[in-house]
């Protein structure tokens, strides 16, 4: 399987839960069988309802997984990936005493405590619920990261490096070929972009997101939610002492490069070698 197809797999909530409760079903399994063979080299007593009540463990994994997975596709910071896991190992461990205390009050003629039950947890079962959420991160992290941005084929890598015109429209709707290394910059202008050229400017029925996927990225990079620049265009650049700067161009227009495209924009700055104002 391909890792969209792992993903989507992994996405589709029937699927992802019958296959988390077999796991689960084949863990309380050998969790039983393990309990059984203990008691028989101690030479004490197996009692398989005790076995099954403290094997409810594992049946804590398929919802609290699931929430966890959910969380995780709707974060990118990694700060944030390990705050959910940390989180979902507390309430595994704290929520299966309580788990136990309440099945053993209902079914069982002893109930067990939540401080024995809990300081058992932490015994037996802290390393594994540990690994399992880890893992569990470390791998929905990694497939979402290349399906969302699956490496480029070689005909997007030669059609980037091969695109140095464009089409466009005038005023009267005749068709103009403009030389990329002639335009200035890009800016938004819903539901068009302008595109600021050398000699004018011109209208065009695109969105600076879908533009910029097809542009080289070595050329034309995004220094504003508005606005998209051609390097070979910049004169010079200052900053404003609050993480953003003033871009200045070839005509002497002056942009702002915000300080949420600033950190992608600036080692490009140094590689061309500028020189600040």
């Amino acid at each position: 399987m391909t890792n969209q197809q792992v993903y989507h797999f992994f996405k589709d909530r029937w699927k992802s839960s019958f296959l988390l409760a077999g796991s689960m079903a084949v863990f309380i399994t050998f969790n039983i069988f393990s309990d059984y063979w203990f008691t028989r080299l101690q030479n004490s007593s197996f009692y398989f309802s005790e076995s099954l009540l403290f094997s409810s463990f594992w049946i804590l994994f398929i919802p609290l997984l699931y929430i966890q997975n959910y969380w995780i596709k709707a974060t990118k910071k990694l700060s944030v990936l390990l705050l959910i896991t940390g989180l979902m190992i507390l309430i595994h461990l704290t929520v299966y005493p309580a788990l136990v205390w309440l099945l053993s009050k209902i079914g069982y003629d002893h109930t067990f405590p939540y401080i024995q039950t809990f300081n058992f947890g932490l015994t037996a079962y802290l390393i594994k619920t540990v690994i399992i959420y880890a893992s569990s991160s470390v791998i929905l992290t990694i497939l979402k990261n290349k399906v969302q941005h699956p490496p480029q084929t070689a005909d997007e890598i030669t059609e980037k490096t091969a695109m140095q015109s464009m089409v466009v429209s005038d005023m009267n709707n005749t068709k103009i070929i403009i030389s990329l290394k002639e335009v200035l910059y890009f800016s938004a202008n819903t539901p068009y972009i302008t595109i600021h050229h050398s000699s004018k400017k011109y209208l065009h029925h695109e969105t600076l997101k879908s533009l910029e996927a097809k542009l080289d990225g070595n050329q034309f990079v995004r220094i504003h939610k508005s606005h998209m620049i051609n390097l070979n265009q910049i004169i010079s650049y200052q900053s404003r002492q609050n993480g953003d700067y003033n871009i200045t161009l070839s005509d002497q227009t002056v942009l702002r490069a915000s300080r949420s495209y600033a950190k992608d924009f600036k080692p490009m700055l140094d590689r061309l070698h500028l020189t600040s104002k």
